[in-house]
C-alpha cells in the first residue's frame, strides 16, 4: 500500500567532471538545441530537467535520479536530426521575436 511508503524524492542531480576536449564536443552538441548561454555556463532546459555545462563539469538536474540518468543517456541523440529528438525526451527552444510575430492587417 502507498500509505506507508515514503514520499521523499531521490536526489536528481548528476555531476561529472569533464576534460577540455569533452567540453568542446558537448558544447557543439548542446548548441544545436539553442540553449541559454550565461557567461561561462550553457544551460539547456528540457521538459524533465536541466543540463548545465561549464568548462570543467557537466551537471544534470532533474526531479529524480532516474530522470537525470535518462537525460544523460539520451544527450548524444542531439547529433540526430531535430525531428527525432522528442522520441528521446529531448527538445529545442524556439526563441521568437515579438516583432516577427505581429499580426498582419491584410
Amino acid at each position: 500500500m502507498n500509505i506507508f511508503k515514503s514520499k521523499k524524492k531521490k536526489n536528481g542531480v548528476l555531476e561529472q567532471k569533464i576534460t577540455e576536449d569533452a567540453y568542446e564536443d558537448l558544447k557543439a552538441l548542446l548548441m544545436r538545441a539553442k540553449p541559454e548561454v550565461e557567461e561561462d555556463r550553457i544551460v539547456l532546459k528540457l521538459p524533465r530537467g536541466d543540463v548545465i555545462l561549464t568548462k570543467d563539469s557537466l551537471r544534470i538536474i532533474a526531479e529524480s535520479r532516474e530522470d537525470a540518468e535518462k537525460i544523460l543517456r539520451n544527450l548524444h541523440h542531439y547529433s540526430m536530426p531535430p525531428g527525432l529528438w522528442p522520441a528521446y525526451g529531448l527538445s529545442y527552444s524556439i526563441k521568437r521575436d515579438s516583432a516577427v510575430l505581429r499580426k498582419s492587417k491584410a
